[in-house]
């Protein structure tokens, strides 16, 4: 069971910001696994990025690529309130899925989202429907929050809304409408967060931040519409812990707070939630830096339908046919086991040490592995006479390498000059850094 996590907040307020860094933060401290939904798709582990803007191994749902499209599609619209709030309601239910597709297919066990179908439309509706920068807004009362808590009611129960709260709401009657037929097609796009974060800054502040970026300001970027959305977005989050629990909604004030101790703040309210029970024996036991697979989620990454039809079959001409000897030889089901680890990345740096039997030499010719291999000796080549160089004029040379690994390409240039002149070693000066957590590094 995943922990779903919202991340809301005015515009100027830095949620995507704060979307966009949350999972390395968390995965590091948690050791878990885990994803967001802003400007782009992220799924970090403690160790290793799963999936990132551009970068997409295991592939993107449909549901994510609509939604980024949807995303841009809905920012030229923002000028025009009805359009907009169209197609901004298509772009987080699509979001909505993609991150339930993106739980269940790398197993995060935490899930941030810019944002929510749900409350974001329910914080922003006032803004699409009389916007308080417009003549129509005056003499309409706005929903309280009883009201808005009828509504969750309503949509996700089934439940009547009292007659008093119907004079104050506009139609439900679409967005029921949108929520069965989301849970007829089972698009899993229509839900509620566990967790709601409110990054809360005053409106005043938020307009400075705005304009500060260079960029044009969108039309519901002004002091009363901003207002307006604050207003509707706190009795949002009260409608929801009424719905929930009190602990299921955290305000923070992030008007004086750098991003740093933004993330600092969000992350201690989640800290509790992530320290329950269900969560207290997830965390890693590998050491950090090193990936150790079990046999069965080999077997889960490999031997399915996305990896032998949409890669192996159209590459396997290509240098893919290599790939399925892996399970058969030494090298390779190390690599499996472990990743990149420093121990395969030393095999691969040390093949010329040693003989190797014809399935260990079939990985070591695998294109990465070649390129990997072939780039050191470049590195090799074009690092010497720089050191040389630098070393001819008689001063002292300090060298700050980081993450350094086996530093090869630094120390083999350094021991081929050691070998020549002895004494320039005593002017070289190395700080070398990196993880090591098999105590393996050179």
């Amino acid at each position: 069971m995943s922990l779903h996590v919202c991340v809301l907040g005015i515009d100027g307020s830095g949620k995507s910001t704060v979307v966009s860094a949350l999972p390395a933060i968390l995965a590091a401290e948690h050791g878990l696994i885990v994803g967001s939904a802003s400007d782009s798709f992220r799924i970090v582990a403690a160790d290793q990025d799963h999936l990132a803007s551009g970068f997409y191994p295991d592939g993107l749902p449909i549901a994510a690529r609509l939604s980024l499209r949807l995303k841009r599609l809905a920012k030229r619209l923002v000028d025009y309130p009805k359009l907009y709030a169209v197609f901004k309601l298509a772009q987080m239910l699509a979001q909505a899925s993609a991150a339930a597709a993106l739980v269940q297919r790398h197993g995060a066990r935490v899930f941030i989202s810019d944002g929510n179908a749900f409350l974001s439309t329910t914080g922003r509706a006032s803004n699409y429907l009389r916007a308080a920068s417009t003549d129509d807004h005056a003499n309409v009362s706005a929903p309280e929050t009883k009201d808005l808590q009828a509504v969750f009611s309503y949509i996700l129960d089934d439940k009547r809304v009292p007659a008093e709260s119907s004079q104050r709401l506009p139609s439900l009657r679409k967005a029921k409408l949108i929520y069965k037929l989301n849970k007829l097609l089972r698009l899993r796009a229509a839900w509620l967060p566990d967790i709601v974060i409110f990054l809360d800054v005053a409106p005043e502040l938020a307009l400075e931040l705005i304009r500060s970026r260079g960029k044009k300001v969108d039309r519901h970027e002004n002091l009363a519409d901003l207002t307006q959305a604050r207003a509707m977005y706190l009795k949002t989050l009260e409608a929801f812990q009424s719905y929930r629990t009190q602990q299921s909604a955290h305000v923070i004030c992030v008007d004086e707070l750098s991003l740093g101790e933004t993330l600092q703040a969000v992350s201690e309210a989640l800290r509790p939630h992530l320290n329950s029970a269900r969560f207290a024996n997830q965390t890693s036991t590998s050491p950090l830096g090193t990936t150790d697979l079990a046999d069965e989620t080999i077997r889960g990454k490999t031997l399915n339908h996305r990896y032998l039809l949409r890669y192996l079959v159209l590459r396997f001409f290509s240098g893919a046919w290599r790939e399925p000897t892996f399970f058969f030889s030494k090298l390779g089901r190390l690599f499996l086991k472990e990743g990149y680890s420093a121990g395969v990345m030393r095999a691969i740096y040390d093949r010329d040490e040693k003989e190797y039997g014809l399935l260990d030499r079939v990985f070591l010719e695998y294109s990465l592995h070649r390129a990997v291999y072939d780039r050191l000796q470049i590195l090799v080549r074009k690092i010497t006479p720089e050191l040389e160089a630098r070393l001819a004029t008689g001063d002292d040379v300090r060298i700050f390498t980081a993450p350094s690994g086996f530093a090869y390409d630094l120390f083999r240039p350094l021991e081929e000059i050691a070998r020549r002149d002895p004494e320039a070693m005593k002017r070289v000066h190395i700080t070398a850094a990196d993880l090591d957590s098999h105590g393996v590094l050179h």
